[in-house]
């Protein structure tokens, strides 16, 4: 049995051919027509749909996941709400858009919780898959997902594990997140967060700075405000860690996105902040980083449409 997963991203949109065991088989992917808005960008991604069915020919497609932005209604397969980024994306129906004009059964979820699904499946936190799993994607902004048991936590709203919005500020001049929000987590450990610490310590108010030039900075003076900022970066995150482990009390952390690309630099100061802010118990919880790579966004959106169980042994102790 097959599947077909979809990523629909910002920049482009993926998918591919996915066996029960997650792995991928046949892919495409297309250019996300993001200036031409939601209806548009649907009608792609029902496009690249297409195209992965003509591939799979003869093998047997049993169903379509898709992997969105923003908060996702996954009872009713509509954005039920979004940023204005992509225009007339929130109140998209999905689903009914998929399964129409494919005939096969489908489901969508939040981008980042489809993320958090493969790696809880079939990547780093598979050996804890029946514990709870937190998964923070640190990139452009910082999204999150929470996994009880293997099964995404939604909330009441659709907008469960948002941890980019816990507070880490709450001085009257904290600085302000994409959304404007002050204090938040996204506002200290995104990619722009990383950018706004350099610049306060180094003084610099080039707007043209990107995380990419940090690093790079960083690698050539390991000492200089470029690795300051990376550390404290780092320990940020740690402090926000805690606080969902202290609340939580999870099996795994695994840290995802653009970001944790940076690997030790970032989590080496991460962990340290973690412990010596952290009860004994959640204190114990590992901090790792994702293991499905580019695959994940895709292999995660057709686990939507596989069978329920999890072939995985419980949660026991530490990972």
């Amino acid at each position: 049995m097959d599947y077909i997963g979809i990523d629909i991203g910002g920049t482009k949109i993926a998918g591919g051919v996915v066996t029960v065991e997650g792995k991928i088989i046949a892919r495409a992917e297309s250019p996300t027509p993001i200036a031409e808005g939601g209806k548009r960008i649907l009608e792609e991604a029902i496009a690249i749909a297409k195209s992965l069915l003509l591939q799979a020919s003869a093998r047997a497609i049993q169903g379509i996941g898709i992997g969105a932005g923003g908060q996702i209604d996954t009872v009713q397969g509509i954005v039920y709400s979004a940023t204005d980024v992509i225009p007339g994306w929130k109140g998209m129906h999905i689903t009914d858009g998929f399964s129409k004009a494919l005939g096969l059964s489908s489901a969508v979820e939040n981008d980042v919780n489809v993320l958090g699904l493969a790696e809880t499946r079939f990547g780093a936190a598979r050996p804890v898959a029946k514990g709870t799993v937190i998964f923070l994607a640190l990139g452009t902004g910082v999204g999150g997902a929470l996994l009880l048991n293997g099964v995404v936590h939604h909330g009441a709203h659709w907008s469960g594990a948002e941890f980019g919005h816990i507070l880490l500020n709450m001085d009257a001049d904290a600085r302000r997140d994409l959304g404007g929000a002050p204090g938040t987590l996204e506002a200290y450990c995104s990619g722009a967060g990383l950018v706004q610490t350099w610049k306060e310590l180094s003084g610099s108010t080039d707007s043209s700075i990107t995380g990419h030039d940090v690093v790079r900075y960083a690698e050539k003076d390991p000492e200089g405000p470029a690795a300051i900022a990376i550390r404290r970066t780092g320990e940020y995150l740690g402090c926000g860690l805690a606080s969902l482990a202290n609340a939580l009390d999870p099996d795994l952390i695994i840290v995802g996105g653009g970001l944790s690309e940076l690997g030790e630099a970032l989590l080496g100061p991460a962990r340290e902040s973690f412990k010596r802010n952290t009860l004994p118990g959640p204190g114990l919880c590992q901090i790792i980083l994702p293991q499905l790579g580019i695959d994940a966004p895709i292999v995660g959106a057709a686990s939507l449409v596989m069978p329920a169980s999890i072939d995985a042994v419980p949660a026991v102790g530490v990972y």
